[in-house]
């Protein structure tokens, strides 16, 4: 069921005139196709577990139907596999080695809160499952060792699809598609314990604000990685650093963004409608107020504002990226003045500067604008 791993070997069409400086013309890549994980299919028939009341698990569960329940999982070492859940909610909660496959959670719409939710766990996966039509899909909170994979994130429509707390996970070989605001969440990296989040091989197909967001991701102890994703149509950014992750300790390698800034009237409307939908960054690769960041080899074309943006930002590396057909090719700058006011992790003046960015190889051309603002080191 992996798809194709990603290596992004793509076939490209030659833009003509790209003699950008010393460079030479070369195809930009076309986008790739993805193999997406193979639909779930329950059981013919499946047993009736309950109707709005609460169930414990304590053993293997497979082929049930729950109805407007909230399901609790209370013991470690056990599968939850092939069943539906309509209108319910599953707590996976300070347990251990718990498998989550094959299921269909669909339609739970309270407000803020998860279908899923993994909470103070450890060794949980959660695999080929068909996420859709809740308000948040899966959240997961000060957890380690979680696997998020090959599973359909569709239309859920009020707060993510994927929320990622303090936790560490491989999030690999998922689609994502038509989530609002973002498709997966990242934010705050653990105190303690490991601190890496892997997130490879996805398809993320027009969600309506960023795909991929870390916030607040600072001074993590091991490496995060954004790997061989295909990213495209988010009316916001494909990928987006922000909101004071210093010391961030994340490489973003061979990502395909394309197609940010996709007109917002083209997205399927939400349940809740579409008053709080805004245009926004409209870039592929967004960095502000952040440090130690490596973006290399990322294809990075058509998106309506920058292939790369970076505000505020130190130790940042780009190497070797494809840059063209954007409505700017890289721009470099300093503070907003509205990060300083923000709601959320607003921006202290001791940390704000020139950003400091070393760019090595990058193929920047036929943009609007190949570059804006400071120039690389």
């Amino acid at each position: 069921m992996r798809r194709a791993a990603l290596a992004l070997t793509f076939v490209g069409v030659c833009l003509a005139g790209c003699a950008c400086g010393e460079k030479t013309a070369r195809a930009i890549p076309d986008l790739p196709v993805l193999e997406e994980p193979a639909p779930v299919v329950l059981p013919d028939e499946l047993e009736e577990k309950c109707a709005a009341a609460v169930v414990e698990l304590d053993a293997d569960i497979a082929g049930a139907r729950f109805d407007g329940c909230l399901v609790r999982v209370v013991a470690s070492g056990i599968s939850i596999t092939a069943s539906e859940f309509v209108g319910s909610r599953v707590q996976i909660e300070f347990v251990s080695a718990v498998l989550f496959a094959d299921n269909v959670v669909h339609d739970y719409g309270v407000y803020e809160a998860a279908a899923v939710v993994v909470s103070g766990c450890s060794d949980v996966t959660i695999r080929h499952n068909h996420v859709y039509g809740n308000a948040v899909g899966l959240g997961v909170g000060e957890s380690e060792g979680i696997a998020v994979q090959d599973n359909v994130f569709e239309s859920n429509y009020q707060h993510n699809a994927l929320s990622l707390y303090k936790s560490s996970a491989q999030i690999t070989s998922n689609v994502f598609r038509y989530n609002y605001p973002h498709a997966i969440l990242v934010h705050f990296a653990p105190d303690s314990g490991p601190t890496g989040v892997s997130i490879a091989g996805n398809l993320f197909e027009m969600n309506v604000e960023d795909a991929i967001n870390f916030e607040d991701w600072r001074d993590a102890a091991d490496a995060s990685s954004i790997s061989g994703n295909l990213i495209y149509r988010t009316n916001w950014a494909g990928i987006n650093v922000e909101y004071n992750s210093w010391n961030a300790n994340i490489s973003i390698e061979g990502n395909y963004v394309a197609e940010s800034g996709y007109p917002i009237d083209e997205f399927p409307e939400s349940p809740l409608g579409t008053e709080e939908w805004s245009d926004g960054w409209q870039h592929g690769i967004k960095l502000e107020d952040c440090s130690g960041a490596v973006v290399a080899g990322n294809v990075l074309v058509r998106n309506r504002g920058s292939g790369i943006d970076v505000s505020n930002c130190r130790d940042i590396t780009l190497v070797e990226n494809t840059v063209a057909a954007n409505g700017v090719g890289v721009r470099i700058g300093g503070p907003d003045e509205e990060s300083f006011t923000r709601d959320v992790s607003p921006l202290r003046q001791e940390d704000a500067g020139p950003s400091v960015v070393v760019c090595v190889d990058n193929y920047v051309c036929q943009n609007g604008e190949d570059s804006v603002g400071q120039r690389c080191d």
